[in-house]
């Protein structure tokens, strides 16, 4: 679907009210002025007038709102347009992946799997990287997408109707800039990361997230967590910039050059896998049988 900051951004014009487009999209007041906050800071534009009687487009607000609706008209359209080509293309399986976790493990792991065999095509749907975003990636299964590949939680599944199938453990890292002094280690221990802020992506993704920062936050004494809001270009240079660690797990973040993925002394892991619909047909199944086949067990 369309960025979510310009879905937002659209209905709080035509209700005139963050509260009332809060109401409307399900979200929390908070949610909303905080997507509107970062569409102003990412485009440079003041886009509303904001007193105490509500909110108001500005000129330049005005002229973005006509060109959003325009622009998502069209994306509309575009979408109508590919899935009636797509529905001619049954054998592709469609797979909702986002940056946060699974970037390598889809791209090195999988190679096999998008080779062999060679009737079963697949197609990558990028989600965001944020705790929004994974909800609307899981409730996509079997409309948009047909599996989706991140943490393997079970109680996150039953609550969207979906199956979690494991496939693998992945161990958990730190994402080290290059010029840290910490660089050169094999391995992290607690002795080495005392003293030191780290970033870690923010609780509520999972409660198997949730445990696994309550774990590191109990075992690695004299640190400091902060959290992310999602993994990004701009996080991961920010990071860099202030020679900061990250909190990543053995498939994500190694597209960043300035980082080394160091595994920790203590073996965290998480369960990695595949969601799919409560109703998953023959073809998927076989799909994900040859993923776990092809897929070396931690």
């Amino acid at each position: 679907m369309f960025d979510e900051y310009l879905k937002t951004f659209i209905c709080a014009a035509e209700c005139g009210s963050f509260s009332k487009a809060a109401e409307t999209l399900f979200l929390s007041p908070n949610a909303v002025k905080k997507r509107i906050n970062q569409l102003e800071e990412s485009t440079g534009l003041s886009l509303f007038e904001r007193n105490i009687k509500g909110i108001k487009l500005t000129d330049a607000g005005k002229s973005f709102y006509n060109d959003s609706k325009t622009f998502v008209q069209n994306y509309n359209n575009s979408v109508e347009r590919a899935k009636n080509i797509q529905k001619s293309s049954s054998d592709i399986v469609k797979i909702g992946i986002m940056d946060t976790f699974a970037d390598e493990f889809m791209t090195a792991k999988w190679f096999s799997v998008h080779e062999t065999p060679r009737n079963v095509k697949t197609g990558m749907v990028f989600f965001g990287t944020s705790n929004e975003n994974m909800n609307t990636m899981l409730k996509s299964i079997g409309n948009d997408i047909d599996l989706a590949v991140d943490i393997c939680d079970e109680k996150l599944a039953k609550k969207f109707g979906i199956k979690a199938v494991k496939i693998s453990e992945a161990k958990i890292c730190c994402a080290v800039p290059i010029n840290h002094r910490l660089a050169n280690k094999e391995e992290i221990t607690p002795d080495d990361l005392c003293g030191e802020k780290i970033a870690i992506l923010k609780s509520g993704r999972t409660e198997l997230w949730d445990e696994l920062i309550n774990d590191i936050k109990t075992d690695f004494y004299g640190i400091e967590l902060f959290e992310i809001e999602k993994y990004s270009i701009k996080t991961f240079n920010r990071c860099e910039n202030e020679n900061r660690i990250m909190i990543v797990t053995e498939h994500g973040g190694k597209s960043y050059p300035f980082y080394k993925r160091i595994p920790l002394s203590k073996n965290y892991t998480i369960p990695f896998g595949i969601y799919t619909s409560s109703d998953v047909s023959e073809k998927i199944l076989s799909f994900i049988e040859k993923i776990k086949k092809d897929t070396p067990k931690n």
